[in-house]
């Protein structure tokens, strides 16, 4: 397999969420372990897998086959491989292979390359993301009682800004946790089980904002994580979890995927409560005429 191929093959976090409505209590058990300790929790031994989720070792072999593995090894195989690229920074990134199209000009190449990349990157995100997750997803910030926070890392921030400013017209009581991280506490002395958390976070993963993740889960907050195909460590913490790809084989990694899976989920709330909204908007726009002269 080439590493175009195997740029396009679904992760196992994904075949795992394409597969979810298919498994056993027995085998969700086995899902539950490897995406809250992932990819490491599937390097195990057959045995010890399925010793520390409580299930048999044949059930451990059926989840493989299930979620579309010929063998467990074969699975193990693709979570090694996965390990190696969520591992990679913008250096290593940035002395690998790049294919050509020879189109002539250095820049013509590179708009081909990255138009081909990121049109894959939103197709095959969209395409592995379970409907009722996202309609689940989307009622809890719709219905939510409390107050929905918005939190991102260095480079997801802005995903988390740009929700923030959609997600205020919509609805009240949102907040966007921003500032130095030192400050973060002020944030979660509020945060409750009436609450939830829409958090980003992608490879090269953010200490700051997983701590802010796992403190806010213990204060039984709700978490809807954005993350890549490898999975953020506060996957473990979330209710739900929206893998997407990042990977254009350059330096960077995109967030084009990822700004397209937002902008599914705010237009989801905005149909959850469709009079809500508007009544909302339009009082904003009043607001925001300029005052007459008298």
């Amino acid at each position: 397999m080439d590493a175009k191929q195997q740029a396009t093959k679904p992760t196992v976090a994904e075949q795992i969420t394409q597969k979810a409505d298919t498994l056993t209590a027995s085998e969700r058990k086995l899902a539950q372990a490897l995406l809250g300790n992932y990819p490491m929790a599937g390097l195990e031994t057959v045995a010890t897998f399925a010793e520390r989720c409580g299930v048999s070792a044949p059930t451990v072999l059926r989840f493989a086959s299930k979620i579309g593995f010929d063998s467990y090894p074969d699975m193990q195989a693709r979570l090694r491989g996965e390990l190696e690229a969520r591992l990679q920074s913008p250096l290593t990134r940035s002395s690998l292979p790049r294919s050509r199209n020879h189109s002539g000009h250095p820049m013509g190449e590179l708009l081909h390359e990255m138009t081909e990349a990121t049109i894959s990157n939103i197709r095959t995100s969209l395409a592995n993301i379970n409907p009722a997750e996202l309609q689940s997803s989307i009622e809890l910030i719709g219905d939510c009682k409390g107050s929905v926070y918005l939190l991102g890392g260095r480079f997801t921030s802005a995903l988390a800004v740009y929700a923030y400013e959609h997600l205020r017209t919509m609805r009240s009581h949102v907040r966007r946790v921003s500032g130095q991280s030192a400050k973060w506490a002020e944030d979660l002395l509020d945060i409750g089980k009436r609450d939830v958390l829409l958090v980003f976070d992608v490879r090269r993963y953010q200490a700051d904002v997983i701590a802010f993740a796992e403190a806010a889960a213990k204060q039984d907050a709700k978490i809807i994580l954005f993350t890549d195909q490898w999975l953020s460590p506060i996957a473990q913490f979330a209710r739900h979890v929206f893998p997407v790809r990042i990977e254009t084989g350059t330096t960077w990694d995109s967030s084009a995927a990822s700004m397209v899976m937002l902008e599914t989920l705010l237009e989801g709330v905005g149909q959850h409560n469709p009079e809500q909204v508007r009544a909302r908007i339009k009082h904003l726009e009043i607001l925001r005429r300029p005052p007459q002269s008298s």
